[in-house]
């Protein structure tokens, strides 16, 4: 009898624990099944990750600083260019035939001012022999800080893929941690209603409850890496998961 009621109290508790459980709580969202069956969400979830990484921000940056490196190489030979400009002002000197014939000219001369224009160029030979090697340096760090991007991407897409798996298979843990828990609690239920009537040992409750703290332990367990992965990859594609899921057909 006193073993009985040791038993039953034992139970009460199990049971005031396992009404305090996430449950329902932390069950995956019905459409966040659908969502990962279909697999439908992958490619919107690549979309945000690229648009929101950090790492393929920064390519893009190194891209635009080396366009814009690229542009002054090939204007550097400008800064060697100069305008130069002058203003003079004096008397001109001309010779005019003499109308009363013979070899003797008459001199005319006139007052005026006039502007003098001109471009310099000041820049060392070699300097204007390797302007072709700057640019085609300019132009190799653009190539190569586009393949930085191009990678990066790569790199991006694979790690949503892996998280996205993750997640996924997560999910399929949890359901069936749930399946088990719940199963296991109504055999737990059931055993101790034998227990009571006298149809059972406490060797065989122990068992029965044995089974069922392990099933609850163990859905908490796939519980808490459900949650982790799936906010993982919330943080690295950079919005909520759950504007997502109303797209889901």
């Amino acid at each position: 009898m006193v073993a009985k009621k040791i038993v039953s109290v034992l139970f009460f508790g199990i049971c005031l624990c396992s009404s305090r459980l996430p449950g329902q709580n932390t069950y995956p969202d019905s459409l966040l099944v659908k969502a990962f069956q279909t697999d439908e969400l992958l490619p919107l979830l690549i979309d945000s990750a690229l648009k929101n990484s950090p790492m393929v921000k920064r390519m893009e940056n190194s891209i635009l600083l080396a366009g814009e490196g690229l542009e002054l190489n090939k204007k550097s030979i400008y800064n060697a260019l100069s305008l130069n400009s002058s203003y003079n002002y004096g008397t001109n000197f001309s010779a005019v035939n003499n109308p009363n014939g013979g070899n003797v000219n008459n001199f005319t001369s006139t007052q005026s001012g006039f502007y003098n224009l001109g471009i310099g160029l000041q820049l060392p030979l070699t300097h204007i022999i390797s302007r072709k090697n700057l640019i085609k340096s300019g132009e190799a760090q653009v190539k190569i800080a586009t393949a930085e991007k191009d990678n990066a991407a790569q790199f991006v897409k694979q790690e949503v893929i892996r998280l996205y798996q993750e997640c996924k298979l997560n999910m399929r843990l949890l359901v069936i941690g749930g399946n088990n828990r719940e199963s296991a609690k109504v055999s737990y239920q059931m055993a101790q209603r034998e227990f009571i009537q006298g149809q059972s040992t406490v060797d065989q409750e122990s068992r029965v409850m044995d089974i069922y703290n392990k099933s609850v332990i163990e859905y908490e367990t796939y519980v808490n890496h459900f949650q982790t992965s799936y906010l993982q990859l919330e943080s690295y594609i950079g919005i909520k998961l759950s504007s997502f899921l109303k797209l889901v057909k």
